[in-house]
């Protein structure tokens, strides 16, 4: 952006000094031109360069106050999204005779890049036991519904009553044709879920129970791939998750399974999901479309930046991550800022001048402001620190260095592996599995600094769960979190046209009975144009993505149910009556 300002500027001086030198002769000496006087050039590139800072100073929409406020409610929106992917670990069985957590936050790596290792860390707990899911079949009969059948294997003979299996999570992966498609049938359109177990290689029997159920998962309240303050709403960040790795709700938990404990299983069991009709000829899940032990994975790692020395000849300091390729690194948020006070070996942590407890207990001392601000360079961002007192002046603290806790992302760098890089173990990975990437990881995105931010900013002082309810509101709310179309072109427009497949929201009130309590909310019907979505399933995704994000504007003491509707085949979903994050139902 600055490099456009900075030509604009070059391009004026340059045709201006070509006009003036025609009309006054006499003055044409002190103006450069082609193959003129260098040093004069040097002249015109240095005061192009300080007016194209000026010009875009001018039309930076007042960043101190626009990027102070949304920093303070939305702080996402400011920040950028770092690369994402999905990741499977693989258990190593022979040694594997018991439960294990891979707990949330787990950090990895991958193969070098240019000389430096991608960071990562997990986004679910993945609970890994002794058993393996071995084959998928999918049983589609002439006549009759359809069977997906998955076969498992119990490793070092760990009897299941001594797992945990009350939930085990299924990741479907693959081509959208295929893992779309079994989320909408695994989440919609199962008639019964059986358990048969085998001994010696033969079936010894059936169980169809009631227990044995499906449920979708990834909408925990602690599995977001992005932190997000307690202040800030969590259904921007549902939306924000799901334009950039819709893959991370392909997720299904089948739950029961610890009904096990109480059979006679020797090392074989499967499950049998009977769906209530018959599935699409074309659809043929194998191995590999559904899988255990799977997360999505992001690339953000705590690193500390570069001490800053206060040396008291000017007001604001650039703040540049540690590192041996400082380039490889992108500021993700300023977590702390501390130093110690001179003549003292007592630390000086330093509160955020932008904050919701801003001087409340009526504190003496520095606050620290950060400023984020488009690079002349290239397309990262960068960031300024300054300080100032509780009323805002210039308070540089009575420190010599400043110390910097930052969350970084490595840029663009992930951009440059592939399938399977993302394998190298760190302290913080588990010694009794593998692990690697089976998508390739997804383009970062800078935050969207400049443009309509003031719009935006005010989109989201407006919403309400009223606005909601329209056509152009719930477009309009959906817009704002397609970053994509800075970055991904293609997905971008994928996203658009599904924004565009929305075509009727209307909500009707309704009094339904909830444990013997009358409560009053409202019933949301959706429509939708089903070919503006790659199939059905799609479709299904957005719309629990939409029931999630609408529930959650629900005040606690009503509730909310939404149908969605397709057009032009006609057919409908309903999610079940909600209330905040809880389900009534």
């Amino acid at each position: 952006m600055f490099n456009k300002y900075y030509q604009d500027e070059l391009r004026y001086l340059r045709d201006l000094g070509s006009e003036f030198a025609k009309a006054h002769p006499a003055a044409a000496h002190l103006l450069a031109g082609e193959g003129s006087d260098p040093d004069v050039e040097r002249l015109l590139e240095g005061f192009a360069f300080l007016s194209a800072r000026i010009r875009q100073k001018l039309d930076d929409e007042l960043p101190e106050l626009t990027h102070a406020l949304i920093g303070l409610l939305w702080p996402h929106y400011l920040r950028p999204i770092p690369s994402m992917a999905m990741l499977e670990f693989s258990p190593m069985f022979p040694s594997l005779r018991e439960d294990r957590m891979i707990p949330r936050g787990s950090e990895i790596e991958s193969v070098p890049v240019e000389g430096t290792s991608c960071r990562f860390r997990t986004a679910y707990d993945v609970p890994v036991h002794p058993i393996e899911l071995e084959h998928v079949h999918l049983d589609t009969q002439i006549a009759g519904p359809s069977r997906l059948m998955l076969k498992f294997r119990l490793h070092n003979q760990v009897p299941p009553g001594a797992m945990d299996l009350k939930s085990l999570r299924l990741f479907l992966h693959g081509e959208a044709a295929t893992s779309y498609a079994l989320y909408l049938h695994l989440c919609e359109h199962v008639k019964e879920v059986r358990l048969r177990v085998e001994q010696a290689g033969r079936p010894e029997g059936e169980w169809p129970s009631a227990r044995l159920r499906i449920k979708p998962g990834g909408f925990g309240e602690n599995e977001n791939l992005l932190p997000h303050p307690a202040a800030s709403f969590p259904g921007y960040g549902l939306l924000q998750e799901y334009f950039t790795l819709p893959e991370k709700f392909l997720f299904v938990e089948l739950k029961g399974l610890d009904q096990l404990g109480s059979m006679d299983v020797e090392e074989l069991f499967q499950v049998e999901i009977e769906f209530t009709h018959q599935l699409d000829a074309n659809l043929r899940p194998e191995d590999e479309n559904i899988r255990l032990y799977c997360t999505p994975i992001v690339n953000l790692f705590p690193n500390q930046g570069d001490p800053i020395r206060l040396d008291r000849t000017q007001t604001e300091y650039r703040v540049r991550p540690s590192g041996r390729h400082p380039l490889h690194y992108e500021i993700y948020s300023i977590d702390q800022v501390s130093g110690y006070r001179t003549g003292t070996a007592r630390e000086v942590i330093f509160p955020p001048f932008y904050s919701f407890v801003h001087s409340l207990a009526e504190r003496q001392g520095s606050y620290y402001l950060a400023r984020l601000q488009s690079s002349v360079i290239d397309e990262r961002v960068d960031t300024y620190l300054s300080f100032a007192d509780a009323q805002g002046e210039d308070d540089l603290p009575a420190v010599e260095t400043i110390s910097l806790d930052l969350t970084c992302t490595n840029r663009r760098l992930p951009e440059g592996l592939r399938m399977g890089d993302i394998k190298i173990p760190t302290e913080s990975s588990p010694s009794f599995a593998k692990y690697k990437n089976i998508t390739v990881p997804k383009p970062s995105v800078a935050p969207p600094l400049h443009g309509d931010l003031h719009w935006r900013l005010i989109s989201h002082m407006s919403l309400n769960y009223l606005s909601l309810i329209s056509v152009e509101g719930l477009r309009g709310i959906l817009e704002l979190y397609n970053f994509q179309v800075i970055r991904d072109q293609r997905a971008a427009r994928a996203n658009v046209l599904r924004m565009k497949g929305i075509q009727t929201v209307t909500a009707q009130p309704r009094d339904f009975m909830i444990r013997g309590f009358p409560v009053r909310g409202n019933q949301v019907t959706i429509e939708m144009l089903e070919d503006h979505f790659a199939n059905e399933g799609d479709l299904y995704l957005m719309g629990s993505i939409l029931d999630e994000f609408i529930g959650l504007y629900v005040t606690l003491n009503s509730f909310t149910q939404l149908t969605v509707k397709g057009m032009q085949r006609g057919e409908e979903y309903s999610w079940p009556c909600r209330t905040g994050r809880q389900p009534l139902l």
